[in-house]
């Protein structure tokens, strides 16, 4: 079978798709939500889920539909999570987003907080850099990082190690 064949559209009366929806919308949401953690992108994901049935779920039968969603709803969401990564995180540590009643004194303590911990950051080696922004910006686990960097899973963690206790060390150095 060719790739065009496979690439054909099997239709799914919109009647079907619409109980479909009502049906798996809310579970198929949480589900890319838990894989996600961001509503915004698990609604999406949930969202070409029900565009792929409509589109091509014509050849699934009534009992595989749920399972059918859940794999493609699955993927979808591996799909956003892996584009989110490959957008370039600039800022390591972010800035407070908000502040209760804070006053202008505590602000600048905080950004003055924020800005140290750059400072100590920009003064790691390059490759403990890497691993701090991957597995606390990037959210990867260190499975994840050794295979990105094809480096050893022990050397993956050896170098988060010595990077937060250099860290460590560096904040009570400033603190005395």
């Amino acid at each position: 079978m060719n790739s065009e064949a496979l690439a054909r559209d099997r239709p799914l009366p919109p009647e079907i798709v619409e109980n479909c929806v009502n049906q798996y919308q809310t579970i198929l949401e949480r589900y890319a939500w838990a894989i996600l953690r961001d509503w915004s992108l698990a609604k999406d994901a949930t969202q070409n889920g029900f565009v792929s049935l409509s589109r091509f779920g014509g050849d699934v039968t009534p009992e595989a539909r749920k399972s059918w969603l859940f794999k493609v709803v699955y993927r979808e969401a591996i799909r956003l999570r892996e584009s989110q990564r490959l957008q370039p995180s600039t800022e390591l540590v972010a800035e407070p987003e908000c502040h209760y009643d804070s006053s202008p004194l505590t602000t600048l303590i905080e950004q003055e907080r924020v800005e140290l911990v750059r400072n100590q950051i920009a003064q790691l080696p390059p490759e403990q850099q890497t691993i701090l922004r991957m597995r606390i910006v990037d959210e990867r686990s260190f499975t994840e990082i050794a295979t990105t960097l094809n480096i050893p899973l022990g050397t993956a963690l050896s170098r988060m190690r010595l990077a937060l206790e250099k860290l460590r060390k560096q904040n009570d150095e400033s603190a005395t």
